[in-house]
């Protein structure tokens, strides 16, 4: 069996559970015709916790479980909650704390799905923890910018753990090695499947990189996305509710579902208000739903 296919018997497991777990929340229910199409597509889509990042974590969590959404990207810098005042990364958290994040998730019924964590340390060790107990929490991705230095370690790891490192950039000043889909695909040649691309559309049209010709070119080495909206199209870009700016997200989904047999995550991000998120991200939701049923009567 290819890593590839464990990963999605593993991603399949685990939308089966939390389907089961969500059945009496009402608004989990009405996306039922939503999540048939994105079943076939392959897809799955989560909220990226930096949407609430004026939140804790465990705000956030209960935030996405209200949406009837049951997976979540969280990121490593997010205050846990007003209560345990620590940042959500599996190095440094303690074993008490490590707990009742597992706990909150279990109770709320979301999976944390994804994490984002930017650097991981040089020291095998240490990145063998983050694995071990990211896996424990659920996640099957890592959303990072990690030194290409590291990448044969993270791509062991990754094969050994059932998980996939998805390389992530931002504008070309901060992220030299991962701001262009091009130089992305160019590192993902050398590693395995378990190294992927996590690209965010937001910061592409920032750079003036269109999201389709961005897939064009990763194809079937992306796992994922940080997929988000602008209102113009260069750096002075903000971000807007999915498919309502000028991105043409409905040409790069459309361009996605043709190069890429999934699984692909769809991890949304608005940041159309950071103090009151919610309507945005619902909005974004709508559109994701409806874009995944037209294309799904198009897949064979």
């Amino acid at each position: 069996m290819t890593h590839r296919t464990i990963l999605a018997t593993l991603l399949l497991a685990s939308g089966v559970a939390t389907c089961a777990a969500q059945e009496n929340n009402p608004a989990f229910e009405a996306r039922q015709a939503a999540r048939a199409a994105l079943g076939k597509l392959d897809w799955q889509i989560s909220v990226a916790a930096y949407t609430f990042r004026k939140f804790t974590f465990f705000e956030t969590v209960d935030k996405v479980a209200e949406l009837g959404l049951d997976r979540i990207e969280g990121f490593s810098f997010q205050k846990i909650s007003r209560e345990i005042p620590v940042v959500l990364d599996p190095l440094t958290m303690s074993d008490e704390q490590f707990e009742e994040v597992l706990g909150k998730l279990r109770e709320s019924r979301v999976t944390l799905i994804a994490l984002y964590y930017g650097r991981f340390p040089a020291d095998e060790a240490a990145c063998r923890t983050v694995f071990e107990k990211s896996k424990r929490l659920g996640v099957k991705y890592f959303v990072s910018e990690p030194d290409p230095s590291l990448l044969r370690m993270l791509d062991k790891l990754g094969q050994q753990y059932g998980m996939i490192v998805g390389l992530h950039g931002h504008d070309k000043k901060s992220s030299p090695n991962t701001w262009h889909p091009a130089l992305v695909a160019k590192q993902c040649q050398a590693y395995s499947s378990a190294v992927g691309a996590f690209s965010d559309t937001g910061h592409w049209i920032r750079s003036e990189l269109d999201p389709a010709e961005g897939v064009s070119i990763l194809k079937d080495r992306i796992v994922g996305f940080e997929i988000h909206d602008l209102n113009a199209f260069n750096a002075s870009g903000r971000g807007v509710p999915l498919g309502s700016g000028v991105g043409n997200l409905p040409k790069m989904l459309e361009t996605l579902a043709k190069v890429k047999a999934g699984p692909v995550l769809l991890s949304i991000e608005c940041h159309s208000d950071p103090d009151n998120p919610l309507d945005g991200v619902k909005k974004s939701l709508e559109f994701l739903d409806a874009q995944a049923m037209r294309l799904a009567k198009l897949a064979p």
